[in-house]
């Protein structure tokens, strides 16, 4: 599968079309700063990555830390057995970890081995008992104990024997199991976490913490889970450091609130040592990315593509920048659990004829990328296989409801005797979904909504907007991957809605047909049957309304000279998946 097939567009658009976007006041004159071909100057045993959102969880498996700030920044703290590795993002064994093989189809079962030397930077084995602690988070088996994502086929599987202080384990699926390789413990929200920590903090030994495990004894486990759900939160300092061991190539070592993460070499780790001691990982604005590169500042971004940041990097010196397809879109979520969207189905109707979707990518993506085109199915990408049959699928109800109709749209609330209906539109703060968010109000005001369009820095945040469920409609985007089952909890009815139970459905939409149709995706025998099945979902996304989507993002990364395997990652993996692999000369 090519994934990088417009990265020559994006990139011909970019310098081609630099002339004609508007300038850049921030701008430098690209000749009197000496420092300009020396991009992120500086020591060489410290390489420093801007990042607009703050880390604020060590804890990425919980609903309400899932967030891909916090994934990114700890890519190289926490391991596992697999990751989105190289330019394409595919799966890929991490062995330094642990080896994994599929050794029966019937049952499907997969024999787990971790590396006889893995350990926690505190010293501490990873063995049997952090298997445990996982396979219960992940599974669900204590209902509403361990805060999680989704069980993402987990939850199909027989809890793992192991022997205590064991480095080896079974994972024996009820039911086949598309996306098996991905379901075991890996990077982001799946990965394995402390349970020595875990029982410390909930006033167990690791024997009685095991044992609780194994008798899945909610009570015993309480303290445990409620600080695996909440004492990983990162509020103005980092926990202390026998709280977050590290089980990567780096261990978090300084957080200034607002400023930075420090990231410094493992000393304890078993596998090869980083190339670059330490790492930094400042916060600074996206529309600030371009300038703190130039000057020498930071030494990577990756901010999101708008029409300054194309000007600023065609005027850049001193650099490399990357441009191409990402697997990821940029969406509305509707909020089913309070508001006026939650009961009517009409109103949903009503806002997508007035959402400006066509006006925001001519706007504010096609100067970047000419031919980038409004999206019209979520789940897959438009370089998938089953892309077209999903567009296909989905024909009728675009050809309904997926172009902006002001007039529709009043008619329909008028018909509703909702005119000046007061709608909360939420969103992270930043240029670009600032810029929508006018184009947006601008429409459903004249269709007749009352528009109250708010951008946060903490939108993202475990106590932000969108965690919490303030938002009316929420305006973010999903970044994923080939995998079905990365998406697959997106849209399955939630355990509860609260910001721990209702994992990657942050607006609680609940549908029983679409949840089956959600389990047989993932069990389907063969790909054209998984595509077949996407359409089937995408259609009745678009049915009831529940989210729509707006554009596939194209992605930008951009280095100094003097750095050296930056690797753009158009998945989850991000651009730090190879974080140990940097160097700087």
């Amino acid at each position: 599968m090519t994934r990088f097939g417009r990265a020559s567009k994006l990139g011909a658009a970019l310098l081609g079309g630099a002339l004609v976007l508007s300038a850049c006041g921030s701008d430098s004159d690209g000749g009197d700063d000496t420092d300009n071909n020396n991009a992120g100057g500086g020591s060489t045993d410290t390489v420093t990555l801007a990042w607009a959102q703050p880390l604020d969880s060590y804890n990425p498996t919980t609903a309400g830390a899932n967030s891909n700030a916090n994934g990114t920044i700890l890519n190289g703290t926490v391991g596992g057995f697999w990751g989105y590795d190289g330019e394409r993002g595919l799966v890929t064994p991490h062995e330094e970890f642990g080896t994994y093989e599929k050794v029966s189809d019937d049952p499907l079962t997969v024999e787990y081995t971790i590396n006889e030397a893995a350990a926690w930077s505190d010293g501490d084995p990873i063995d049997c008992n952090d298997v445990q602690l996982w396979w219960t988070q992940q599974s669900g088996a204590i209902d509403g104990l361990f805060s999680a994502v989704g069980t993402q086929g987990i939850e199909d599987t027989a809890r793992p024997e192991c022997e205590p202080g064991g480095k080896s384990f079974t994972l024996v699926y009820d039911t086949p199991y598309a996306d098996w390789e991905t379901a075991g413990p890996g990077v982001g929200n799946n990965k394995i976490m402390p349970a020595h920590v875990v029982a410390r903090e909930g006033g167990l030994s690791d024997e009685e913490f095991l044992a609780a495990l194994l008798a899945e004894d909610a009570d015993t486990l309480a303290d445990a889970a409620q600080f695996f759900n909440e004492g990983w939160l990162i509020n103005g300092s980092l926990p202390d450091e026998s709280i977050i061991p590290s089980s990567g190539p780096y261990k978090l070592t300084g957080f200034e609130e607002g400023q930075s993460v420090t990231l410094t070499a493992n000393e304890a780790y078993w596998g090869e040592q980083p190339a670059t001691k330490t790492i930094v990982v400042r916060q600074v604005a996206e529309e600030q990315q371009v300038q703190a590169l130039q000057n020498g500042e930071v030494d990577v971004i990756q901010p999101q593509p708008t029409v300054d940041v194309a000007n600023q990097l065609a005027q850049a010196s001193g650099i490399q920048t990357h441009l191409g397809d990402q697997y990821t879109y940029e969406h509305w979520d509707f909020n089913f659990d309070r508001g006026p969207f939650s009961e009517s189905l009409a109103l949903r109707q009503a806002f997508a004829l007035c959402a400006p979707r066509q006006q925001i990518v001519e706007n504010l993506i096609q100067p970047i990328v000419p031919d980038a085109e409004v999206k019209n199915i979520r789940s897959l990408a438009p370089w998938d296989p089953g892309y077209d049959l999903g567009v296909d699928a989905v024909a009728p109800v675009i050809a309904e409801f997926g172009t902006t109709d002001i007039e529709r749209a009043r008619q329909i609330l008028e018909e509703e005797d909702a005119v000046g209906t007061k709608i909360r539109v939420e969103t992270l703060d930043n240029q670009r979904r600032n810029d929508s968010g006018a184009l947006v109000k601008a429409s459903c005001d004249e269709a007749g909504f009352d528009v109250e369009f708010v951008s946060s820095a903490d939108f993202f945040d475990t106590t932000g907007g969108l965690s919490q469920g303030t938002f009316d409609v929420a305006q973010y985007a999903w970044i994923g991957s080939n995998q079905m089952s990365g998406w697959n909890s997106t849209f399955r009815s939630p355990a509860e809605c609260s910001a721990e139970g209702k994992g990657n459905n942050n607006g609680c939409y609940s549908n029983a047909e679409l949840d089956q149709l959600l389990n047989d995706i993932l069990v389907a025998p063969n790909p054209e049957d998984a595509q077949a099945l996407a359409a089937e979902i995408e259609l009745k996304l678009w049915e009831d309304m529940v989210t729509i989507p707006i554009f596939q993002h194209p992605g930008i990364t951009a280095w100094g000279d003097s750095v050296q395997n930056i690797v753009p990652n158009p998945s989850q993996g991000s651009i730090t998946w190879n974080v140990h692999e940097w160097s700087k000369g």
